[in-house]
């Protein structure tokens, strides 16, 4: 249900003014209902009766490997999500000489989910900004020079949890049949609107006939009370609990160009180039874990560094019976990773990309269209595969393929002086395996996460329109198109960025996207 009122009024040919007022209840119910049979026949409709609740207790002498059966019950459950929503919303917009805009908006919503605190529940939402055109068809070469920008707060929240403690009802137990309920998710009476507040500053501009056109846009993005699981102590019920515990800063620029390169009656050429660079640092942040492995043996989100960060270990070499060392802070040698700490361990870099960018060309003659789009990402870092690479466990006890470099172990003292060598076999060696870390989150392993992407060319080919009215049809296209081409990568193993994943203490390489090569047909009658 929605009550809005609009006004829009132009007087003395300068001035318009618009301006919108309202109100919104919504209601948006969801549910699902599953069921799992055996014996279903699907020509007769009609499933087997089975006694669940005998089937569940542990059935001896049967023919299966271990010689035992239990039954469980797949049924995927029932659910039933009642969501409910007030709203109040306004926004203004006023224009002078279809010169200069001035608009602004705001927005309240109400919902339990925000916490018990009237203080948490009341949080507006809104923005203001300005638009002026600063040239118009002033010069033979600049068309248009327009000036943004605009200041905001927006928000969310997370519908993980509430203000309250959530029981979930779960199956029937099977030995009593009775009803049986879980603690979802604990009560959170402080939890707040993750809120950001968002200024922008652009230029757009047309030049040269409009044959080169874009803007450049710089933000700034502060986020606070950041939402996000918290570890907390096991022994209150749960090991983590969702909860607003970070903020952060995101500062960058935002270019576009478009530009029509060539212009004939029969040929065409345009570009658009796209390039974004972001950075953040978090500000603040809850850590409940300190330790040198908290940071080096995933990704984290730390005061003063950048979301994703990467901690490594000063990688030291291998020892004289091909054990992996490392550096601590103060230059000495360590030959166990639980001798460190985090101010051991030195800063790699972040994880997610900094820079962003894409071309796209376009050409066409006459019935004939090309267009091609290479993709970059770069600024990040990841884990070299070969972080992985110390025979912790016999090998005959692994399952699965591994890459042969796995091979290439220590095995005596000249081993030394290959800087590509592998740690020593460290199945039941006691001082290897304390310090596999060492080698595992090496700094020697971090290599960078730039890449290059022929990501899609496509030709086309459109019959002219006149060559097909007497078979009574409006236009015939054909087409190929070839996605992931070629890529270029700065690793060293020349490993696919999008599919190597490099966060972890055992990186893989993943596997490489393929050309996938695409034929189109289409026919309009």
């Amino acid at each position: 249900m929605r009550a809005q009122v609009n006004y829009n009024n132009t007087f003395s040919e300068r001035h318009d003014l618009q301006v919108l007022v309202g109100a919104e209840r919504r209601k948006v119910v969801t549910s699902q209902n599953g069921f799992y049979r055996l014996g279903y026949d699907d020509q007769t409709l009609v499933y087997s009766e089975i006694n669940a609740l005998d089937l569940n207790q542990m059935l001896r002498g049967t023919q299966s490997i271990y010689g035992t059966f239990s039954f469980k019950n797949k049924t995927p459950g029932f659910s039933h999500v009642d969501n409910r929503y007030v709203s109040f919303y306004g926004n203004a917009s006023y224009t002078l000489d279809n010169r200069l805009t001035v608009n602004g908006s705001i927005r309240i919503d109400q919902s339990n989910l925000f916490g018990t605190d009237p203080k948490y529940q009341y949080k507006p939402l809104w923005s203001v900004g300005a638009h002026y055109v600063l040239f118009q068809n002033k010069t033979n070469w600049l068309d248009r020079l327009v000036l943004r920008a605009t200041y905001g707060i927006n928000g969310n929240v997370s519908k993980k949890n509430g203000p309250y403690l959530i029981a979930a009802a779960d199956r029937n137990n099977y030995f009593t049949n009775e009803s049986a309920f879980y603690i979802k998710s604990p009560a959170n009476p402080s939890l707040r609107w993750e809120k950001t507040q968002v200024t922008n500053i652009a230029v757009d501009f047309n030049l040269f006939q409009n044959r080169l056109n874009g803007s450049v846009e710089f933000y700034n993005k502060k986020s606070s009370d950041l939402l996000g699981d918290f570890s907390t102590d096991p022994t209150l019920g749960w090991s983590s609990m969702l909860m607003n515990f970070a903020s952060l800063y995101n500062r960058g620029v935002e270019i576009v160009l478009n530009s029509e390169n060539i212009k004939t009656n029969e040929f065409s050429w345009t570009s658009t180039f796209i390039f974004g660079y972001n950075k953040n640092k978090v500000l603040e942040v809850e850590t409940s874990d300190e330790s040198a492995y908290s940071y080096y043996s995933k990704l984290n989100t730390r005061k003063n560094y950048a979301m994703n960060s990467m901690f490594s270990v000063r990688y030291a070499g291998l020892d004289e019976n091909g054990i992996p060392t490392a550096y601590n802070k103060n230059g000495e040698i360590v030959k166990s990773a639980d001798l460190l700490t985090k101010e051991d361990l030195v800063y790699s870099g972040t994880y997610e990309p900094r820079f962003n960018a894409s071309f796209t060309n376009r050409l066409s003659y006459k019935g004939f269209d090309l267009s091609f789009m290479f993709i970059y990402a770069g600024g990040h870092v990841m884990r070299d595969v070969k972080a992985g690479r110390l025979i912790a466990q016999h090998p005959i006890y692994r399952t699965s393929n591994a890459d042969r470099d796995l091979m290439n172990y220590w095995k005596s003292a000249e081993d030394n002086n290959n800087p590509d060598i592998n740690p020593a076999f460290a199945f039941q060696n006691q001082a290897a395996m304390k310090a596999k870390d060492l080698w595992s989150a090496a700094d020697k392993h971090v290599q960078k996460g730039d890449y290059i992407k022929l990501r899609d060319v496509t030709l086309g080919y459109t019959i002219p329109p006149h060559l097909l009215k007497k078979y009574m049809i409006q236009g015939i296209r054909l087409n190929v198109q070839i996605q992931n081409l070629w890529y270029w990568a700065a690793n060293r193993n020349n490993l696919d960025p999008e599919v190597w994943n490099g966060s972890s203490l055992s990186p893989s390489r993943g596997s490489h996207l393929p050309a996938n090569v695409t034929f189109g047909l289409s026919v309009n009658f």
